[in-house]
Order: C-alpha cells, then sequence, then structure tokens
C-alpha cells in the first residue's frame, strides 16, 4: 500500500476538493480522512438509485458476449470505472470494459486479469450501504491516527498485509506483509523500535506450543529434534533442559503443556534471521521468515499474531542508517555468526499498526480492502 495522497488527483470519481488547502501540511491521516469524505457523495447518491447485481454462475471473460455483460457494464459506470464515453453499451466484453475491470480489481487488492471470477463478483455485488458504512469507519480510524503520526513512522496495515515507511507523508519503501489470521488476529499497536535482533531465539507463546507444537509432536516423534526446538522448565536463562522422552506428550496434549518451548536460531526458526523488537502488551513483534512462498499469496493472513516481512534486511537498513560504522558488510557478518546479537537502533522509529479497509492511493484512487477480521462492524 502507498498511502501518499494528493487530494483532487481524482479524475474518475470527481471528488469534491474546493475546501482543500494544499499549501497547509497536513498528515497522511488527515488527507486520507478529506479524500474519503469527498467520496461520500457519490455513495449516498447510489442509496437512491443502488447500482445492478450481477448475477453469473459462469466467469465473464474478455472476448464473450453475455446479457450480464450490461449489469457489469451499468456497475463500473456507477463508481466510475467504466467511463461513459468508453462504454458503447453492448454485450460484448471488449477491450475498454477489460480495463474497467482491472481497475475495479486493483482498487478492491484484487489480482488485475480482467476476468470477472467469484472473487470479482464477490466485491462488485457489496452493497452501497456496505460501502458507505466502510468509508464512514475509517473515517474515523484515520482521524485517530493523525495524533499518532509524525514525520516519519513505519505504517503496518493489517488488511492490506503491507508495511510501508513514511517520511513527510510520503511512502519511501514498502514490502509486503504477513498478518495474523482472523483466529489470532494482529492488534492494533503504537509503539517506537529501539532493538534489532540478528540470529532470533523463538521463546514459544503457550497458546502455539499447546494448539499447535504438542499436536505436531504426537504425530511426528521427530519433529522437535528436526526444527531444533528444546524444552526447558521455564522461560528464564538458567532453565533447567528437559528431554523429549522425559514428556507425557498425551498428557500434554489433553491437560496442557507445562513446559516452554525454545527454538535455536538458524535458517529454519520461525522468526528467520532477524527481528524488531517495539514495546507492546501483546507481545508482538515484526520478524523475518524462512516462509518466502507465503508472500506470493494475495491474501497473507497466515500468523499467530505477529508480522513476517518481505524485505526485513532494507528495514534494518534504515533504523541504522545513523551509525556511520553500519554497512552491509556488517549486517552479513552478524546474520552469518550464528550467534543470536542485540543492536539498539540508532534510528528509534514509531510504528503504527494499523486496520484500515478504505483509503485513497497515490493516483486518488478509492482503495477497499476485506474486513478480514469483521472490526469494520465493531463499535469504535
Amino acid at each position: 500500500m502507498q498511502y501518499f495522497v494528493f487530494i483532487g488527483l481524482i479524475p474518475i470519481l470527481s471528488f469534491a476538493t474546493e475546501t482543500y488547502d494544499f499549501n497547509i501540511p497536513v498528515s497522511l491521516a488527515e488527507k486520507n480522512y478529506a479524500a474519503l469524505e469527498a467520496a461520500l457523495p457519490l455513495y449516498e447518491k447510489a442509496l437512491l438509485t443502488s447500482w445492478p447485481t450481477i448475477s453469473s454462475s459462469t466467469k465473464l471473460k474478455p472476448g464473450m458476449k453475455s446479457i450480464s455483460v450490461m449489469a457489469l457494464r451499468e456497475r463500473l459506470k456507477a463508481t466510475g470505472d467504466l467511463s461513459l464515453e468508453n462504454d458503447v453499451g453492448h454485450t460484448r466484453y471488449d477491450r475498454a470494459l477489460t480495463e474497467a475491470v482491472k481497475h475495479f480489481q486493483a482498487r478492491h487488492g484484487l489480482n488485475p486479469d480482467g476476468v470477472v471470477g467469484p472473487e470479482t463478483l464477490n466485491q462488485l455485488n457489496v452493497s452501497p450501504e456496505e460501502r458507505l458504512h466502510q468509508i464512514k469507519i475509517n473515517m474515523e480510524r484515520w482521524a485517530k491516527l493523525s495524533h499518532e503520526m509524525d514525520d516519519h513512522y513505519i505504517l503496518v496495515n493489517v488488511p492490506d498485509y503491507r508495511l510501508d515507511l513514511i517520511e513527510n507523508g510520503q511512502s519511501i519503501l514498502n514490502m509486503k506483509a504477513i498478518v495474523g489470521k482472523p483466529g489470532r488476529p494482529t492488534p492494533e499497536i503504537s509503539s517506537v523500535i529501539t532493538r534489532v535482533v540478528f540470529n532470533p531465539y523463538w521463546n514459544i507463546p503457550k497458546m502455539i506450543a499447546n494448539e499447535d507444537i504438542v499436536p505436531k509432536v504426537l504425530k511426528n516423534p521427530n519433529y522437535l529434534e528436526e526444527m531444533h526446538i528444546r524444552i526447558f522448565d521455564r522461560q528464564v536463562d538458567d532453565a533447567y533442559e528437559i528431554t523429549p522422552e522425559e514428556i507425557n506428550w498425551q498428557n500434554a496434549y489433553e491437560d496442557g503443556f507445562q513446559y516452554h518451548f525454545r527454538q535455536d536460531p538458524g535458517e529454519n526458526n520461525a522468526l528467520g534471521l532477524i527481528k524488531f523488537e517495539f514495546q507492546n502488551n501483546s507481545d508482538i513483534y515484526m520478524h523475518d521468515t524462512p516462509a518466502r512462498e507465503l508472500f506470493s499469496q494475495p491474501r497473507r493472513a497466515f500468523s499467530s499474531g505477529c508480522i513476517r516481512l518481505e524485505r526485513p534486511y532494507d528495514l534494518a537498513y534504515y533504523l541504522m542508517r545513523n551509525d556511520p560504522d553500519w554497512n552491509e558488510e556488517k549486517l552479513e557478518s552478524y546474520v552469518n555468526s550464528g550467534i543470536t546479537k542485540y543492536i539498539k537502533v540508532t534510528n528509534p522509529t514509531r510504528v503504527i499498526i494499523t486496520y484500515v479497509t478504505s483509503w485513497v492511493d497515490e493516483v486518488g484512487n478509492l482503495q477497499f480492502r476485506d474486513d478480514v477480521y469483521g472490526w469494520d462492524n465493531s463499535v469504535y
């Protein structure tokens, strides 16, 4: 997600911008609030006339002819994805309609392939009432965020599965992120990154130990050895190590695991080779991951709450940029040593983990994302 927004660059939806003063410095949150407010009339008007529901039992593809194409045209014109001058009004799925579908898909975080499959159809059939509610709830979120944003900060938006490094209202670094699954959501947090850990240990939380690790040990007695996970009587530096043979795993499964799992550093470590720490009450942090293949997925709610980063070393460089001795060779030496090393960052940076399902992007397009945790319907 690139959040830097220039209100007024919205030629398709024609949002009103007469009251916006471009000479007054405003935060990213204030820009998005103003942009969403400008979008309200379009959706309020749609409440009166609504837009057509598209029913199709098959995919609508470029080149085909279908009566459903007419409804698709009307739906895309309603939100400006298809302009009036580009609408020829026939049942053929032509090039202009294909581009309009791609535009709509990009605004909703979908693969812009120009094909109306189940996911695109689902987004097309979201009612004006739902979109209006989504805009209003996100205006409230941006209003609250305006108090958190300063000259530079890290913004992680959970529904967009993305991290942005913001300086003076613009994204200077962005990357894909993996966030918590719906059953283990990533919470909203405002904190400051103060420390980077190379080759981290993973002290496995009790919930993950009971729900994930113990069942895997029951299925595969060699699992702990294969994953370099050790058992200790408690989570302290001088803890006593326990062998797997000392544990009654069936009892541990039924009654709860009473000890502490810790995974040794290495390429198989769930945290990867680098971890970013910031104070919070939920034991949440950002980190590398060995499961790189998951970044190819469009929806990336796979973790147990912490945030996995696509390009963690780029973030490390930024956090250490004020250290004259910091360079690529030093970073590589830390990683390749295999030794756990704790580094105080020279540029402590605010990190804001938020939950925003609607905003306006850098070219003025109104963006929507799925309410992955169902929080749009919660009371703010």
